[in-house]
């Protein structure tokens, strides 16, 4: 990772670990985005300077989540980068940083949903995902995120999780193969929470923002209507990326399927095919 240069000169050696205890020492967003873009020379050498025990402290603890990163093979791509996802920038509030395992691959399409779909509608989801011909963005939440993700490898094309735990803490715990995998195959697992950090309910939603963002586009397959894909879609919404869901046809209905579609969601038939050619014909002509 790089920090842009402060003020007067270049940024010193050991700029992740004044990011990272920044980031301990709950620096605001705001702030840690100025202060990797070189407009905050106070902030930078307060937290590399001061011996105040508990600057001292979040140094000693970025420092070791520096090396915990390593041990996991993954590493930092801060908001300066060319690396950084270019649809994060639209957000009000982008992360001044992603934890990254793997490689982050550019937009490509976002496929969310329950954790507790009925099998049709999780190999929709598979299927969809092994023949969309993008990179397939979720969250790696069981039910829809997993089919979705395994539909890509299926395909041997490259997924992205966003997930709302640090890295080194997978959830769920059962997904840890998966998340292995889909770092090993050319996608990436990415976090903006500090390594290790667990999961909470506002850190689920939180990354939510960042699926919507990543993204040219979602599509809902199957969600409760107070289900977390949901939120997605609302994110989408607000960023004016095209929204598609999925219309059972006939077929026992998810609510948040049906308030997607009257919110202005594209509806997709329970045909992967004519699906696609639908999702196609409106992403191939932005």
């Amino acid at each position: 990772m790089r920090v842009s240069s402060l003020p007067g000169g270049p940024a010193p050696a050991g700029d992740a670990v004044v990011l990272l205890a920044a980031a301990y020492l709950h620096v605001p967003a705001r702030r840690l985005r100025a202060l990797v873009r070189g407009q905050e020379r106070d902030l930078y050498e307060w937290v590399a300077q001061d011996t105040a025990r508990k600057v001292a402290h979040a140094r000693h603890e970025a420092k070791a989540a520096l090396g915990r990163l390593r041990k996991l093979g993954a590493h930092l791509v801060t908001i300066a980068e060319a690396a950084y996802p270019k649809g994060l920038l639209d957000l009000e509030d982008p992360p001044a940083f992603l934890c990254v395992r793997g490689e982050l691959p550019p937009a490509g399409l976002a496929i969310v949903g329950s954790r507790t779909p009925p099998p049709r509608a999780a190999e929709f989801a598979r299927e969809l995902a092994s023949q969309c011909g993008m990179p397939v963005v979720s969250g790696l939440a069981a039910g829809i995120d997993a089919a979705a993700h395994h539909g890509a490898l299926d395909a041997g094309a490259a997924t992205l999780a966003y997930v709302g735990t640090g890295l080194g803490i997978t959830y769920p715990p059962e997904h840890r193969a998966l998340e292995d995998e889909i770092a090993a195959r050319g996608g990436a697992v990415a976090s903006e929470r500090l390594p290790d950090e667990p999961v909470t309910k506002w850190a689920l939603v939180h990354r939510d923002r960042l699926q919507a963002a990543h993204a040219s586009a979602t599509v809902l397959v199957a969600s409760e209507i107070d289900g977390g894909a949901m939120q997605t879609m609302r994110f989408a919404k607000t960023l004016g990326r095209p929204r598609f869901a999925l219309d059972a046809q006939g077929q026992p209905e998810y609510a948040g399927n049906v308030q997607a579609r009257a919110d202005g969601a594209i509806a997709l038939p329970f045909d992967v095919k004519a699906a696609l050619r639908i999702l196609h014909a409106h992403l191939g002509s932005r």
